[in-house]
């Protein structure tokens, strides 16, 4: 059953790439071969794998079974090179990263220098995500995420939490009045986030025992925080947003933090998601740790906040 293994393997990226085109550009190598082998695979397991469309790919339950099978397969070589690598305490070949828009270009971006220096024999490719992402089918090694629904069947490391403020522009707040408990919330245009699974409109808070969660209402809803930001700053309305976002805004007067003596307790972190594996690669161990350290316990910006908040 040897000769079936490059066969599963490649019948594996047909199913990570939605397509055997995709598939063949992944791999370098023909589609005629791509389907070839997906082809001898289903002839010598004497089973139809996938059943082919002109738009789509869907797998039959057999197809199912060997995909998990293959799936797992890959990870198990990918170790065994990585774990053999190591050896040498070498960090190398190509890490995939996908990185949160927002925090990834304002806070990571400007660590990766750093990062490449120390391992200069590592490839890196970042792509930027801000939809639900399939860590495995999109060929990502780890995903940076702050995403609260997190993908099944992953690994989930936490590197730093998140810390929120309520915000508003000094023009609104002097238009309709400074909130001086969460109730009074109900009577102010609240900023809202909101994308095809997620809306956050109930914001809560803690002050010593007490805690409270207000349904809030508005006129914006946007599935992006730096959207919510720009409104803010324009004296739309009220936003709940995290201080990774604010610095310079809160440091120039542009958004004022208020409610401050109360605690936003939405919990949100930035966390490194990867497929649950036996053993981490050393390059994806590298780069989560490399992040976690940088950032620190407190991260620099809300270390810059302290202060004001």
């Amino acid at each position: 059953m040897r000769e079936l293994l490059e066969p599963i393997v490649i019948y594996t990226h047909v199913v990570r790439a939605q397509g055997f085109s995709a598939a063949a550009r992944r791999l370098g190598i023909s589609k005629s071969k791509v389907s070839s082998q997906v082809s001898l695979l289903e002839q010598q397991l004497g089973v139809q794998l996938v059943q082919r469309t002109t738009r789509s790919l869907s797998l039959t339950e057999a197809g199912e079974t060997l995909y998990r099978h293959g799936e797992s397969i890959i990870r198990e070589v990918d170790s065994a090179v990585a774990n053999v690598q190591s050896l040498h305490h070498e960090i190398r070949g190509v890490l995939r990263v996908g990185i949160t828009q927002a925090f990834g270009s304002m806070h990571l971006m400007p660590l990766i220098p750093d990062f490449m220096s120390r391992y200069p024999n590592l490839e890196l490719e970042i792509s930027f995500l801000d939809h639900k992402v399939d860590v495995v089918n999109e060929g990502l090694d780890l995903l940076l995420t702050m995403s609260e629904q997190l993908p099944l069947g992953m690994v989930a490391r936490p590197l730093m939490d998140c810390r929120f403020v309520l915000v508003a522009s000094p023009d609104y707040l002097a238009k309709h009045g400074v909130p001086t408990t969460p109730d009074d919330l109900v009577k102010h245009n609240c900023l809202v986030y909101k994308s095809e699974w997620y809306e956050h409109a109930v914001w809560e808070f803690k002050r010593g025992s007490d805690e409270k969660k207000i349904p809030v209402k508005g006129n914006y809803r946007v599935d992006d925080a730096p959207a919510l930001k720009e409104v803010a700053k324009k004296g739309l309305g009220i936003v709940y947003l995290s201080t990774y976002l604010l610095e310079n805004e809160l440091q120039e007067g542009e958004l004022i933090p208020i409610l401050t003596e109360w605690s936003l307790t939405h919990p949100l972190a930035l966390q490194a998601v990867y497929p649950r594996r036996q053993n981490l690669a050393p390059k994806v161990r590298a780069f989560t740790d490399f992040v976690k350290e940088s950032l620190g316990e407190v991260p620099p910006w809300d270390r810059k906040l302290a202060l004001l908040l």
